[in-house]
């Protein structure tokens, strides 16, 4: 682990997970506020918290350009150079937990991806809860995997990814094309995704306390914490074994080359282990990729050298 991700665990702990407020007091607002989400700037934030959330949100200087489109009715950023592969491109899930985030909140992110691979990424900016609810966020992807085939993409050069939320939703929408007798992207890569959402994963309970930020030191908080997101917010009075909710419990087959990576400290570390074998399974190609000691979603934290491991790790897996 680099002295970077010590000191951002450190900060993150301090400055997140230590001053979130109680589990019956938590609102989606919250972690709008956190994500620094246009509209819930959080006036009464700590000094640490507007440090990371500089370090975090403030946008690089890139010589990618970033422009608003729509693929169909949804609004997306279109990250591209002109030397860029035309023919190829990635269809971004940003996470969030489905109730916060945005295609803003990941772009740097997305510009070091775009500039690493040379691959176009139109991110997505999919209904949030609870103005909207499952499964809408699955029917904004499908419209928009649609929109890109009507653009002139093969399904075999599109590629899906996501993170947390939106590692769900790629793996969610890719079921829901199969379902629907679609041709499937061909590769998929899911960082940190949220892939049980019953909130009774078992590193829930074995990680709350060395997570940096996602989670309550005491476990049951934070599996408390987790449903009610889901039942108030995300899918309220539905079965969260479904496939498309929580998708460890599907059953996978002729399903694109999977790239997953995680920390092993995480809450969502077992998320990321379950699908894998559940992919795995199926007589699929999967890889899972395990870092050690990172927060959750590190990539996302640009300054991290393990943040640039990773990139490099999925640049050099859509390319083969």
């Amino acid at each position: 682990m680099s002295l970077q991700a010590k000191i951002l665990n450190f900060m993150l702990k301090k400055y997140i997970k230590e001053a979130q407020p109680p589990v019956e007091e938590r609102s989606y607002t919250e972690a709008r506020k956190m994500m620094n989400q246009d509209g819930y700037t959080d006036l009464d934030a700590s000094f640490g918290l507007k440090l990371l959330q500089k370090f975090i949100f403030s946008k690089s200087k890139s010589y990618i350009t970033s422009n608003e489109i729509y693929l169909d009715s949804i609004r997306a950023l279109h990250f591209t150079r002109k030397e860029f592969n035309r023919e190829k491109c990635i269809l971004y899930f940003h996470g969030g937990g489905y109730v916060a985030g945005s295609p803003e909140t990941h772009q740097n992110m997305l510009l070091s991806l775009a500039d690493t691979s040379s691959i176009q990424i139109f991110a997505i900016d999919y209904s949030l809860s609870p103005e909207s609810n499952f499964p809408q966020a699955i029917n904004d992807a499908v419209s928009s995997y649609n929109a890109l085939l009507k653009k002139g993409f093969r399904s075999e050069n599109i590629f899906f990814g996501g993170d947390s939320a939106g590692g769900n939703l790629t793996l969610v929408s890719t079921l829901k094309l199969q379902e629907l007798n679609q041709k499937l992207p061909s590769k998929l890569f899911l960082l940190s995704p949220w892939t049980d959402l019953t909130g009774e994963g078992r590193s829930i309970k074995e990680n709350s306390k060395s997570d940096p930020y996602l989670s309550y030191d005491n476990w049951l908080n934070t599996s408390l914490s987790m449903q009610n997101t889901v039942k108030e917010w995300y899918a309220p009075n539905q079965d969260y074994k479904n496939p498309l909710i929580s998708p460890a419990f599907a059953k996978y087959s002729n399903f694109p080359k999977t790239l997953i990576q995680v920390s092993d400290i995480e809450i969502l570390y077992s998320d990321s282990l379950d699908v894998a074998a559940a992919i795995k399974e199926g007589g699929n190609e999967v890889n899972l990729s395990v870092y050690n000691n990172l927060p959750h979603v590190w990539q996302i934290f640009g300054f991290l050298p393990e943040a640039k491991q990773a990139i490099r790790e999925i640049s050099r897996f859509l390319e083969d």
